[in-house]
């Protein structure tokens, strides 16, 4: 592998340059070209020239926010990297991107897995091209193909930016160059250090790139609360120092804001999801360049024939003057050329990813194994030492003020996790104690109504059954017996009866019961049944129990008693509703062995749940029945089922009705916590 690198000066310069470094000897060229000249008839005049030179040169390239040149970094020129390979293959390829950039990605990543590609350096549109879904795409189809390069810029100004494929200049495009090598070696690596910072906010709104809301309050006025109106005023500028930070796949990443919207929505150099928690990033200059020194002694330790960086626009404007220190050691390890881009790509080859990233520099380090010789590079012990910076006369302050923020922040935050567990516990035993309470009360109230009742009815029915006792003595002394008459008599005894045991059943079940006790499913149906059946009966609404398995379960049993009941009631009501004059409701209770649960179904027959319904049906004050209903009836049966049982009640809709669902453990020993 050779490489040249060379700043476009005029046809006759690059012609000569050609001549001198015998160039058109070569059997294939790679031409990488990094242009910051804004007119593209300029631009179509040097492809042109190269094409003309070289004509068996391979061309890709693309305007740029910044030009990378050895040490140097230039703006406004035509930098070219040409590269001739010993042992590897290139192929170039255009695509649009005017389409899905996922599906784009998956283009591009099918033709790098069809050529065997080892690299695939892109460069793509980056005003019109998602750079995350892009590297989605490429992901879902060849995780593991290592991908470099960027978004083409067009020097700040967002408006139009160009590709280059061969002698084509385009917008709305993304150019590939894909390496196809055994013996191709590769180090990539990445420089980011801008530390979180501060509070942690969650993304409550966003579309893409364009963040809405965070913590529920616009980008704008989040900026604003927390550094200040001045900062706020000079946005997306301003906030280059200060970009939104998160992790992904193990990786700090973060997005710097580019366009302030009237609404005060900021669009970032690349998506961020609604949900992702995110923190303000602060750059660490010092920090940047150690990290930058790192990389090259550790490119160095690699020996790279040929070196490629992609740096974010956005770095290059904060470390300002100190942005060649960001890079200048490369050049001593080898020929080093590359652009300031809206967007860079990173392969991490641990997790087998691609990645878009912002404010981060990526170098991209090749080498053919099979070389001999390397007059280009340079041993670690010849690299440059490191500039020392002179001392601002504030530094040290900063640095003493910043440090207390960090502090200040890790204690807020530990505080804040700690309280947040406080208050969630202290609410979780009030919310138990409220629903105990309430379930208490109620009971006790309901209870002593009925008993104030039995005590009403007790007479009356003592003197009817004692009438009827009467009447049956005389009936069966006369000489002639009426049968018929005997047989109203019995029929009048037993409602008595039944009446009597009814009201008994009622005031026992609103007791409130203090300790479980083992119960068997007959047992509660039987219970569930005359309660239940009086009502049912004035409707003419036939209610079926299917016994599959009768288990016993250490439970409340008046409480699962008062949740089928309740259940029983909203589909009496729906089926009274429907005006269903065959109306039945049907519950089949069985075990279910795989999950060692316990089952009740309820079906009815009226009609089905209404889909925004039967979403939020079991939350509180729910009610379908209008001012008649008080939508606690089946929250207080969800709250019972979760909390004292530990199942699970769930509803979805059948064939002319709807089905509700109980699961629970038929064994437990844990007694349910009453709090005073």
């Amino acid at each position: 592998m050779k490489i040249y690198t060379y700043r476009f000066v005029s046809h006759e310069d690059f012609a000569e340059f050609i001549v001198q470094k015998e160039l058109s000897l070569a059997p294939n060229i790679f031409v990488m070209c990094y242009s910051g000249i804004d007119d593209q008839a300029i631009n179509q005049e040097i492809l042109n020239c190269i094409k003309t030179l070289l004509p068996q040169a391979s061309i890709m390239g693309s305007t740029t926010d910044g030009e990378i040149f050895e040490t140097e970094v230039m703006v406004h020129s035509f930098v070219l990297s040409l590269t001739t390979f010993e042992s590897t293959a290139l192929q170039i390829e255009l695509f649009s991107a005017e389409e899905d950039s996922f599906k784009a990605g998956q283009m591009i990543a099918q033709q790098g897995v069809k050529l065997g590609a080892k690299v695939a350096i892109i460069v793509a549109d980056g005003i019109v091209t998602n750079g995350d879904f892009l590297m989605d795409g490429v992901n879902s189809i060849a995780p593991s193909l290592v991908v470099a390069g960027g978004l083409a810029g067009d020097n700040g100004r967002y408006e139009e930016s160009f590709i280059f494929c061969d002698t084509q200049i385009k917008s709305k495009s993304i150019v590939v160059g894909y390496l196809i090598s055994d013996t191709l070696e590769v180090y990539h690596t990445k420089s980011f250090n801008w530390a979180p910072m501060g509070p942690k906010f969650k993304v409550t709104r966003a579309d893409k790139n364009c963040i809405y809301t965070v913590d529920n309050i616009s980008v704008l006025e989040l900026y604003r609360k927390y550094l200040g109106s001045a900062l706020a005023q000079k946005l997306p500028q301003g906030g280059i120092e200060f970009p939104f930070v998160f992790y992904k796949e193990g990786h700090l990443i973060g997005r710097a804001p580019i366009r302030l919207n009237g609404d005060g929505s900021v669009v970032f150099a690349g998506n961020i999801s609604e949900g992702e928690i995110i923190q303000f990033g602060f750059g660490d200059i010092d920090a940047i360049l150690a990290d930058a020194r790192e990389i090259i002694s550790d490119l160095a330790e690699f020996g790279p024939e040929k070196v490629m960086v992609f740096s974010c626009m956005t770095r290059k404007n904060f470390l300002g003057e100190d942005v060649h220190n960001d890079f200048e050691g490369l050049s001593s390890i080898a020929p080093t050329t590359g652009f300031f881009t809206y967007g860079e790509f990173f392969h991490d080859s641990d997790h087998k990813c691609n990645f878009l990233l912002n404010e981060t520099m990526t170098v991209l380090g090749l080498k053919e194994a099979n070389t001999t010789t390397r007059a280009n590079v340079h041993k670690t012990t010849d690299l440059p030492k490191k500039r020392i910076m002179p001392n601002h006369r504030y530094s040290d302050t900063f640095d003493a003020l910043l440090h207390i923020g960090r502090q200040t922040a890790l204690e807020l935050y530990a505080l804040n996790s700690t309280l947040n567990d406080r208050i969630e516990e202290a609410l979780k035993r009030y919310h138990a104690s409220e629903e105990l309470i309430i379930i208490q009360a109620r009971s006790a109230i309901i209870g002593e109504m009925l008993s104030m009742i039995a005590h009403q009815w007790r007479q009356p029915l003592s003197i009817i059954g004692m009438v009827v006792s009467k009447m049956r003595l005389l009936a069966l002394n006369a000489k002639v017996k009426d049968e018929e008459f005997l047989t109203d008599i019995s029929v009048v005894d037993r409602n008595v009866n039944y009446l009597s045991n009814t009201i008994e059943d009622f005031k026992n079940f609103f007791k409130p019961e203090v300790k479980k006790e083992w119960h068997s499913a007959s047992m509660i149906c039987e219970q569930l049944q005359s309660l239940a059946d009086p009502i049912l009966k004035m409707y003419k609404i036939d209610l079926e129990i299917t016994l599959k398995d009768d288990k016993k379960f250490f439970i409340y049993g008046s409480e699962l008693v008062q949740v089928l009941l309740s259940i029983i009631s909203n589909a009496k009501d729906a089926i009274a509703e429907q005006q269903n004059e065959d109306g039945k409701i049907v519950i089949v209770c069985e075990y279910k062995a795989l999950k060692a649960m316990y089952r009740f179904s309820i079906t009815d027959n009226g009609g089905s749940i209404a889909p925004e319904m039967i979403k939020v049906m079991f939350e509180p004050y729910v009610s379908s029945k209008g001012i008649t209903g008080t939508g606690l009836g089946l929250y207080m049966a969800k709250t019972i089922i979760e909390k004292h049982f530990k199942g699970t009640i769930c509803s979805k809709n059948i064939e002319g009705g709807a089905c509700i669902t109980i699961d629970f453990p038929i064994a437990t020993k844990e007694p349910l916590q009453i709090v005073d």
